[in-house]
C-alpha cells in the first residue's frame, strides 16, 4: 500500500493539492482540511521517514526549526491561548506535525483535541475560508 502522505506530496509538488501554505526545505505547511480548530495545519516532511530519529542529524535540525517557523505563524495569524502540537504516527508512518490551535472559547480547553475527532467532519473547511486561513499564515510567515 503506498503511503498517504507520500501521495500528498507528490501531489503537492505537482501542484495538485489545493491546502498548501508554504513549501519550506524539508516539508509543506498545508491547512488542515478541517477547522475544527481554527488554523489547525499539518506539517508534512517532503521525504519518507517513520520517526525523526531515522531522518539525519542536519535535516532533523533543519526541520525542527521549520516546525517553529510553522507554529510561530500560525499563533501571530490566529492569536490562540495555546498551541497543541503533535505527532503520532500510528496510522501513516510518515513524519508529519498537527498543529492546533486552542482559543480561551474552547469549552474542552483542557482536553487533548483528539478527543473532538468525532466532530472533525462537522467543520470541513470549504474553498473560500481555505484562502482566508492560508492568506492569514501566509502573511505571517513573513
Amino acid at each position: 500500500m503506498d503511503c498517504l502522505l507520500c501521495l500528498r506530496v507528490d501531489a503537492t509538488k505537482k501542484g495538485e493539492y489545493p491546502y498548501l501554505i508554504h513549501e519550506f526545505k524539508h516539508s509543506y505547511l498545508m491547512l488542515g482540511e478541517h477547522q475544527y480548530y481554527e488554523g489547525y495545519s499539518v506539517l508534512v516532511l517532503k521525504e519518507h521517514f517513520r520517526e525523526m530519529t531515522d531522518m539525519p542529524e542536519e535535516m532533523r535540525v533543519e526541520f525542527f526549526q521549520e516546525m517553529m517557523s510553522a507554529s510561530t505563524a500560525i499563533s501571530k495569524a490566529f492569536n490562540p491561548k495555546k498551541m497543541n502540537m503533535c505527532s503520532l504516527g500510528n496510522v501513516v508512518a510518515h513524519i508529519h506535525w498537527h498543529f492546533f490551535p486552542r482559543y480561551e472559547t474552547d469549552s474542552q480547553f483542557s482536553d487533548p483535541p483528539w478527543l473532538r475527532m468525532k466532530d472533525f467532519d462537522s467543520a470541513k473547511v470549504t474553498p473560500a475560508q481555505a484562502q482566508i486561513n492560508i492568506g492569514k499564515i501566509k502573511h505571517a510567515l513573513i
